[in-house]
């Protein structure tokens, strides 16, 4: 009996190997926070930094020029307001409407959508040259040059933006469900079922790799899809992070982790941040910088860039700061980058960075709102909080 237990015993061990991946026994993961901040100069060397484009969380190529603007009020919306820019058009939705405004020849229309009581926007995308409209029970509208059509409901109740790819929609229940919606025809296919853990629903982006595409579900769950055919795969690459990881759980990811040389950037709301291979079960380097991240970049050249509640933050793809900048704002909200000059926003206004001599140039002031979304259009920077959509014009 004790050398089935054992056999059995052994077998378990051999199966959590596969599950989690090995680990190079000279690998001992450390976490930098002290040191580093120890260390921290601002000097003069930082700015000769060439940071690149912008590449995540949206690929800006190349960044804006600007260099001197001001704020401008473009409408009123609401918070649950979808935007987007197509073909030189604003679309929007606000209450059970979609307005379009055009800016050839700065005109605005305004269109009634059919929806239920509990339905909104979900999504505003063009496929084939026409705009769509999707709502969080899957929906789906077109927008003509005359008014909205309704094409197909599909009574799928989602709150999470849905995953476009070329001519498919991949949407996720609130259940866990995979549905796929062919826009050729329209039709809905039901793929899987996601075992989700506990988390926030949030405005995730979708990132990729070689072989996947990456998505976040809610903030502790990561959805993996193949780019053959879009099949999910039930992998467990959070889950082996943070049986390595010598930080806590990453239990709220900031965004989906994206993929630079070969590695995934983690970054959890609460600080943390892994650099972690999971195809080698790798962790390059990590650290907590023990402060709240509101919003970051990162680069073309491997620079992240962070504001946190109390700073601003540059990181090499080494890991080290190399700059660091108490920005004294009560409510910051997002950051963003122009050629070489960084912005952040809080809810005072925007503000721009001088590295050279550690201070802030210039500050625009403005009544901005929580959950603030920045757009890069056509050269053009749009700011969006909860009450009202901004244009950045010189």
């Amino acid at each position: 009996m004790k050398t089935i237990k054992l056999l059995i015993f052994l077998l378990a061990l051999s199966s959590c190997n596969k599950y989690l991946g090995t680990v190079d026994p000279d690998y001992v993961p450390t976490n930098e926070t002290t040191k580093v901040f120890a260390n921290i100069k601002n000097d003069d060397y930082v700015t000769e930094v060439k940071f690149g484009n912008v590449i995540y969380p949206k690929l800006i190529n190349p960044s804006p020029s600007l260099s001197e603007f001001k704020i401008d009020k473009i409408t009123n919306i609401d918070k649950n307001t979808v935007i987007n820019f197509i073909n030189d058009r604003i679309i929007f939705s606000k209450d059970k409407k979609i307005y379009l405004i055009d800016n050839s020849d700065s005109n605005k229309y305004e269109y009634e959508l059919n929806l239920n009581k509990d339905e909104k926007v979900l999504y505003i995308f063009e496929y084939e040259k026409e705009s769509f409209i999707l709502t969080n029970k899957t929906k789906l509208f077109m927008l003509t040059s005359q008014n909205v059509e309704e094409v197909v409901d599909h009574g799928v109740y989602t709150n999470i933006t849905p995953i476009h790819l070329n001519n498919t929609l991949i949407i996720l229940s609130v259940f866990g469900e995979i549905f796929e919606i062919n826009l050729d025809d329209k039709s809905i296919s039901k793929k899987g079922s996601i075992n989700f853990n506990p988390g926030i629903s949030i405005k995730s982006n979708l990132f990729e790799d070689s072989a996947n595409f990456y998505y976040l579900f809610n903030t502790g769950t990561l959805v993996t899809l193949s780019k053959n055919n879009y099949e999910y795969l039930n992998n467990y690459i959070l889950e082996d992070l943070n049986i390595l990881t010598s930080l806590d759980s990453f239990n709220e990811l900031l965004d989906t982790p994206f993929s630079y040389n070969e590695s995934m950037y983690f970054l959890d709301r609460s600080g943390k941040i892994a650099v972690y291979n999971q195809f080698t079960s790798d962790i390059l380097w990590e650290l907590d910088i023990n402060d709240t991240i509101s919003s970051y970049i990162f680069t073309e050249d491997g620079y992240l860039i962070l504001i946190t509640f109390e700073k601003i933050l540059i990181l090499s793809n080494k890991g080290n700061v190399i700059y660091s900048y108490d920005h004294n704002k009560k409510l910051p909200l997002s950051i963003f980058k122009t050629q070489e000059n960084i912005y952040f926003v809080s809810e005072e206004g925007i503000s721009m960075l001088n590295m050279v001599d550690n201070i802030v140039e210039s500050f625009y002031e403005n009544k901005f709102t929580s959950n603030l979304d920045i757009y890069f259009f056509e050269q053009q920077i749009f700011l969006k909080d909860e009450k009202s959509l901004f244009k950045l014009s010189e």
